[in-house]
């Protein structure tokens, strides 16, 4: 997103199919007339509006994560994340709707792993103990949920 920004220049999204669908209508439209472009503009302003809006609730996220955290902790608990995770993610649209982002979580304590995936059934069996990385790929992932979500908000404006 930063380097999008970065460039300078509004952001053209094109459906798939789009080549093929203005082919087609410009063939039946014959006359000469041509479509030349289908797509959806995001404005500038609504990506930086939105890297900043994700960059907050990151940081968020993580004051929540570290205060959850007594003193001498080194790592947060799963229980601490997910608290951080609830409080920080909750978001409310420019009307005032509250958007609820629900997604497969799984935790895991002392020296086990936590598994989920969205088209299997969640696994009984605790495994060993996750790793630092997992809590960055889950981070990663909210932050790509959150952005959609601001982006859909946004676009609809």
């Amino acid at each position: 997103m930063e380097a999008l920004i970065a460039r300078g220049y509004n952001l053209e999204l094109r459906p798939p199919g789009s080549a093929e669908y203005l082919a087609e209508v410009t063939n039946e439209l014959g006359n000469g007339s041509a479509v030349l472009s289908l797509h959806w503009l995001v404005r500038l302003t609504a990506l930086q509006q939105v890297h900043d809006h994700i960059r907050t609730r990151l940081t968020q996220f993580v004051a929540e994560v570290r205060a959850a955290m007594p003193p001498g902790q080194r790592n947060p608990s799963p229980d601490q994340i997910d608290s951080a995770a609830q409080q920080t993610f909750s978001i409310t649209g420019g009307d005032g709707t509250t958007i609820n982002i629900v997604a497969p979580s799984a935790k895991s304590a002392g020296d086990s792993t936590a598994t989920v995936s969205a088209n299997e059934p969640v696994p009984t069996l605790l495994q060993p103990w996750w790793h630092r990385s997992s809590v960055i790929w889950s981070a990663i992932a909210a932050t790509a949920t959150i952005a959609g979500v601001i982006a859909t908000v946004a676009v609809a404006k």
